[in-house]
């Protein structure tokens, strides 16, 4: 169904308001296409309805899918697995610091990427205190990572000693999917929160990952969220951008040592 521009702004300015992310007028045949079902789902015949539903105190379950369909974004397992193997090897030779290490999926969609960092962490520090926290704008994305019912085609991406340590098959009516082990979900939790105005992320981390998330805000908004993320990250701590973002402008208390990877440093 085609959507006019007044739909466009109005489904935008929603969007923009409980999220931060702004479309440019060119995604608009993306936007219909995403809301496409959605609008049949509701027997709305026109965006305009679908406007006004998620505005109204009876759309707030419809206003999360709204959110979950126009940000939930391509994900998977180990995705860029240099940044894991650069993430294995720098603290390998730390095992002896103090522990806990924390560390931050700062939009960790359905979980993949909180649960790939856990794996390396479990096999770096076996026994020993450590923790993921994932948080994600989109709450439908946020429950459907706690529940950790994936694709088993989605496996594939793992490493394989990590799928034979931390990956359980399903059966029976989960045939065709897998889940990881309590081990590993015992020391992930996830919430929803917005990186623009955090309230659940009050304390610091070790490791941050924020990748594939920064290219969708303007410029003012993508130094809202750094200066967010950077307060929240311990002196020592790593930043890890995705391969498609970096910092426009160099940044005081962070130093470059991979491409894409930060670390902070005492001025």
């Amino acid at each position: 169904m085609a959507i006019s521009q007044l739909e466009f702004n109005q489904l935008n300015r929603v969007l923009d308001e409980h999220t931060g992310i702004r479309l440019n007028a060119s995604k608009a045949d993306i936007m219909a296409s995403r809301l496409s079902s959605r609008l049949r789902a509701n027997a709305c015949a026109t965006h305009n309805q679908y406007y006004q539903l998620i505005i109204s105190p009876d759309g707030k379950k419809e206003l999360d899918i709204f959110i979950d369909k126009m940000t939930t974004h391509e994900t998977y397992f180990f995705r860029e697995q240099v940044q894991f193997e650069f993430l294995y090897e720098y603290f390998r030779g730390k095992q002896s610091r103090r522990v806990p290490i924390k560390a931050w999926s700062a939009a960790s969609s359905t979980g993949e990427e909180a649960y790939s960092i856990a794996m390396v962490l479990d096999d770096l520090f076996y026994g020993r205190n450590w923790s993921v926290t994932g948080t994600d704008i989109s709450p439908t994305a946020v429950e459907m990572a706690k529940e950790a019912c994936f694709a088993m085609s989605t496996s594939q991406k793992i490493p394989k000693k990590y799928r034979r340590a931390y990956c359980l098959k399903g059966i029976d009516q989960n045939e065709g999917t897998f889940t990881v082990n309590k081990a590993i979900k015992s020391h992930c939790t996830f919430y929803v929160d917005n990186l623009l105005r955090l309230k659940k992320v009050d304390y610091s981390f070790d490791i941050i990952f924020l990748r594939n998330v920064l290219i969708y805000f303007d410029e003012i908004k993508q130094k809202a969220i750094i200066d967010n993320i950077v307060h929240r990250l311990n002196h020592g701590g790593l930043l890890f951008l995705g391969h498609s973002e970096s910092l426009r402008k160099k940044r005081q208390g962070l130093e470059l040592i991979q491409p894409c990877i930060y670390k902070k440093v005492r001025l």
